[in-house]
């Protein structure tokens, strides 16, 4: 998997073409390339379904890509911020974490 990463402000931004993949789901892909980014493996992340149902969002992907329908979905999984764009893209941004914690 090719991921390409960009700087957007000083927060790392990446992305990767889901083309170059297509015998993967679009959870599966989600999955594999946040492991890549945190040279954790698969096993270890938590389970997706904490973030979102994968069985919906292969659905929601396949019908899109089925019908060149413009898409775009967005949550968060193990401290990165996901968006699957149109049917094949996804961009991955890591969640800055606050500089200091609010006053009490």
């Amino acid at each position: 998997m090719n991921i390409e990463t960009n700087v957007d402000g000083d927060v790392p931004v990446c992305k990767v073409n889901l083309h170059e993949d297509t015998d993967r789901s679009a959870s599966h892909s989600v999955v594999s390339s946040i492991a890549e980014l945190t040279g954790r493996d698969p096993n270890d992340l938590d389970p997706l379904w904490d973030s979102v149902d994968p069985e919906a969002l292969d659905s929601f992907v396949d019908h899109a890509s089925d019908r060149s329908t413009p898409c775009r979905i967005a949550f968060e999984y193990e401290g990165y911020e996901v968006e699957l764009i149109g049917a094949r893209r996804l961009r991955l941004t890591a969640k800055r974490e606050p500089l200091s914690s609010p006053m009490p």
